[in-house]
């Protein structure tokens, strides 16, 4: 098989990858009052699976537009290397 073909399965799957990080550990987006407050409170100390979680979501939110960004680097270099 070609490297091209091979470019474009692999930016493919590390595009869907990605996808699935981005719909799975979303951002933390913070809403404000009017005022400029911020919404929302903790209620109780976190305990160690949230802490886990929070660090686990903190990667994957780092790493999907990552993904993202070399699925496309991986998409074009197989559409250019096939031309």
């Amino acid at each position: 098989m070609k490297v091209s073909w091979w470019l474009n399965v692999i930016g493919l799957v590390v595009g869907v990858a990605a996808a699935l990080l981005m719909y799975y550990f979303p951002p933390n987006v913070q809403i404000y009052t009017d005022k400029g407050e911020p919404l929302g409170s903790w209620v109780g100390a976190p305990t160690q699976e949230g802490k886990l979680r929070v660090k686990w979501q903190k990667r994957a939110v780092k790493a999907a537009p990552l993904g993202l960004g070399l699925s496309f680097v991986l998409q074009l270099g197989a559409a250019l290397f096939d031309y």
